[in-house]
This record gives structure tokens, C-alpha cells and sequence, in this order.
């Protein structure tokens, strides 16, 4: 008992530092047909528990090609506190992302009944920002999680490779040269915790690791999802 709350205590203090972030969130998914699904989510991030660091709202369309393999596309818009706010006098700035993708699901090629899914996904995302140059990410991300048997919590863990297109910016004399190079690392583990009526809490841990920045993230993450079928 005093593991867990000397645990609790260090994770909530953790979380109370700037450099380390918390995500609230609501995610929706509608499939309106068999091969087709729609997500909607929102999200509130801080840095810490009690700085803005942005919103996003987000929609995906992903469209079943064959078994165990879906091709996706994506919108995400954001706000963000403006730090040139002495350029254009206004306190918030605007992002735009869009991705395409594509994700398997090995176990659907095994065993479709199996309670242990695997995800393998890889999207390219582009992405614009008032006062900041376009960026076109490449990103991988492997999760896996185990729906346990008459148990309503279920524990999962993701991880992501980020590579940017357009990480380093050369000036010669002669030319601009634009290269790239890996980004950022990601990983996540936590449970989802099972209610009624296709509703699930899904808790989260997870840590970023950034090369453009050389910044490293704590987060915690806590996210409501229905599921409408």
C-alpha cells in the first residue's frame, strides 16, 4: 500500500512540472457501414496540470481494403497559445495537420478471435502554422493490448517513430539545402477500463522524447471514447 501511494505521489508531482504534460480528451467512432469508420475527437493538453498548452479537434475516415488492412486520411485542427503575438496582436495561433495512411492488423491474418490485437500503422502528415515553416512528418506506430477475459480492464502499450522531411534548414552561399531526419520518439502504456454501452476510460502513461527541441516529455493521459456501431 505505501508503494502505490509513494507511486501516486511522485506521478502527481511529476505531472506538476511545466516540462511534462497532461491530455484530456473525447474520442467518438461511427461505422455506418461494415468497412467504413468515422472518429471524432477533442483534446485539451497542459503543460503540467495548470498551463494551456493547445487544443486540437480532430476527424478521421478509414476505409477497410481488405482483411486486416485499412487505408485512413485525416484532418486535425489546432490552437495554441502565439508566442509572436507582438506580430499580428492577437494571443492564440492556428495549425492545420493533414495525414494519410495506412494500418494493418496482423492477428486478423491469424486469429481473428484471438484477444490479443496488434496494430502496425504508418501515416505522412502535413502541416501548417501561422508564422512557422510547413512541416511533412512521417510517422510509424506499433500497439498492441489484451482484452482479459471477464475483467474490465484492458492494458495496452504504443509505440511511434517520427521522421521530418524537413528537419534541418542549410543556408550556403550558393543555395538553401533541406534535409531530414528523426524528430521525435514515443511510447505509451496504460489500461482502458470497460463500461457499459460501448463506452470506454482509457488511462495512460507516456513519454516523449524530442531531437529538434532535445526535450523530454512526461504525459499523462486521460481519454473518454464511445463507440457507436
Amino acid at each position: 500500500m505505501r508503494t502505490w501511494l509513494l507511486s501516486i505521489l511522485v506521478l502527481m508531482y511529476s505531472l506538476v512540472q511545466s516540462q511534462n504534460q497532461s491530455w484530456l480528451g473525447m474520442e467518438l467512432s461511427y461505422k455506418p457501414i461494415k468497412k467504413i469508420k468515422i472518429e471524432f475527437g477533442i483534446q485539451h493538453r497542459m503543460n503540467g496540470i495548470s498551463t494551456w498548452n493547445q487544443s486540437l479537434v480532430d476527424c478521421k475516415l478509414s476505409v477497410k481494403a481488405i482483411q486486416g488492412i485499412d487505408v485512413f486520411c485525416g484532418y486535425r485542427y489546432g490552437i495554441s497559445p502565439n508566442k509572436q503575438s507582438d506580430l499580428d496582436l492577437k494571443i492564440t495561433t492556428y495549425r492545420h495537420r493533414t495525414s494519410l495512411g495506412i494500418g494493418m492488423s496482423p492477428m486478423d491474418w491469424i486469429n481473428k478471435k484471438s484477444r490479443l490485437s496488434l496494430g502496425i500503422s504508418s501515416q505522412i502528415q502535413w502541416s501548417q502554422r501561422k508564422f512557422n515553416r510547413d512541416r511533412s512528418i512521417f510517422r510509424t506506430k506499433f500497439n498492441a493490448k489484451y482484452d482479459i477475459r471477464n475483467f474490465p480492464l484492458t492494458p495496452f502499450a504504443s509505440w511511434e517513430y517520427f521522421y521530418d522531411f524537413k528537419r534541418d534548414i542549410t543556408y550556403t552561399e550558393n543555395e538553401i539545402i533541406i534535409s531530414g531526419g528523426t524528430s521525435a520518439f514515443r511510447w505509451f502504456g496504460g489500461m482502458e477500463i470497460e463500461l457499459p454501452k460501448s463506452q470506454t476510460i482509457q488511462l495512460g502513461l507516456g513519454h516523449r522524447k524530442g531531437y529538434l527541441s532535445n526535450q523530454s516529455n512526461l504525459i499523462f493521459e486521460l481519454t473518454y471514447l464511445i463507440a457507436i456501431k
